[in-house]
């Protein structure tokens, strides 16, 4: 019998659904415009903004309430702050900013428009592909992701002490953000970045920006096909596995696992699934991105994990699970 029209279910996961994808754009246009910059000096009004933006007043105020309900900015009567939130991570110049990742989530989100087409193909329809990318391409796309770099870099050392570490291996490590991060803060550590080729030259360049050439370098190397050079009583991994294949995540941390030194550690930091693939929320979400972008890549189970860092020749392995689905996994050599 047909359900009555009381008893039919109502949109409402499908309503919620649709209406929270504006708050992350209203806040990707924020980040793009810069707007949280100006206002990390105070407060200001509509006008004053869009002045010291050298943009529409008119256009701008839409966006700007918008960002009050995403809870982004705080308003009182007609002058627009940052929330604390913004001011300590949105704000160009601070220890803390993030607001240089709009590339990225601009590249990652568009990608993502396009699941239905890559699942139907059985081909990622936004590939990326670092070796085949253009030297500015890659330059650009590194450093937007180096603000994340070094936020996991802080968050590593808020739950470890790295201080007892002398060599730093940061096997795909892209712009060098997470190495260079490491070593500013332990002036006992000396950081490689190994990398593919093209991306270890952006690498040297980013690090020399940061005038540490003397205590972090770059090599070129693919770790999937040959361990890293060198000896090391630290790798990290930061969203490296997540981009390969299972059999070769399993590769490079093989390889990996022949440069490091007995009693050395590794920590591999990313999305991560629970084993039974429905948490963390996040990471289970960054998988449908994944399947756009990567041939195989994706987010692995922690069983996964521990079972090819044994493999390699690691043990006391232990999870650390974090927000947004990302997750540490530490192990040590054998």
């Amino acid at each position: 019998m047909p359900k009555s029209a009381q008893d039919r279910p109502r949109p409402e996961t499908i309503n919620t659904l649709v209406a929270g994808v504006y708050p992350a754009l209203a806040m990707l246009a924020g980040m793009q415009l810069e707007l949280f910059t100006p206002l990390g000096d105070g407060a200001q009004s509509v006008d004053e903004l869009a002045a010291a933006l050298d943009i529409d007043a008119t256009r701008l105020r839409p966006l700007l309430y918008a960002l009050v309900s995403a809870g982004l900015l705080e308003v009182a009567g007609e002058k627009f702050a940052n929330t604390a939130e913004a001011d300590t991570f949105l704000v160009k110049g601070r220890r803390g900013y993030l607001g240089g990742q709009h590339e990225v989530y601009a590249d990652l989100w568009q990608s993502t428009l396009l699941t239905a087409d890559s699942i139907r193909s059985g081909q990622p329809q936004a590939k990326h592909d670092f070796g085949a990318m253009g030297k500015a391409e890659l330059a650009a796309f590194m450093r937007g992701l180096d603000a994340g770099a070094g936020a996991a870099a802080r968050r590593l050392m808020k739950s470890h002490d790295l201080g007892r570490f002398r060599n730093l291996l940061d096997a795909g490590g892209g712009g060098g953000g997470l190495a260079a991060t490491l070593c500013a803060a332990n002036p006992e550590l000396a950081g490689t970045v190994v990398e593919l080729p093209l991306v270890a030259e952006v690498a040297a360049e980013m690090i020399a920006e940061r005038g540490l050439t003397e205590r972090v370098s770059s090599v070129g190397c693919d770790v999937v096909s040959e361990p890293p050079p060198g000896r090391y009583d630290l790798a990290v991994l930061r969203a490296f596995l997540q981009v390969l294949g299972p059999n070769a995540a399993a590769r490079a941390l093989a390889n990996v696992a022949q440069s490091i030194e007995p009693g050395g550690e590794i920590f591999i930091i990313g999305r991560v699934l629970d084993d039974d693939r429905l948490g963390p929320l996040d990471a289970v979400a960054a998988n449908v991105m994944f399947l756009n972008i990567y041939d195989q890549g994706q987010a692995y189970t922690e069983a996964e994990h521990r079972d090819w860092l044994a493999a390699a020749g690691f043990n006391d392995i232990e999870r650390e699970v974090l927000g947004g689905g990302y997750s540490i996994i530490r192990g040590v050599r054998r």
